[in-house]
């Protein structure tokens, strides 16, 4: 049998340890998938409507990832 590299042997268990990695939306932490989800989820928080609970790394995540109002007002030179 063939041993697998160096490399390749990391990057298999990495890819393992993030598959297995998932919070309490089954999602994987910081995939795109993941934010639309928590997205998803603060509005439904905003609008007084059922959502499950919130996590603090979703709300981080949620809040980086909307840009500032004051953002949208400055104009590049």
């Amino acid at each position: 049998m063939r041993r697998r590299s160096g490399r390749a042997n990391i990057l298999r268990r990495i890819e393992e340890l993030e598959a297995r990695s998932i919070d309490g939306s089954g999602l994987v932490p910081h995939s795109p998938e993941w934010l639309a989800f928590w997205q998803r989820q603060f509005q439904l928080y905003e609008n007084g409507l059922e959502h499950v609970e919130l996590t603090l790394e979703g709300v981080r995540a949620v809040m980086q990832a909307t840009p500032d109002d004051g953002d949208a007002a400055v104009q590049p030179l």
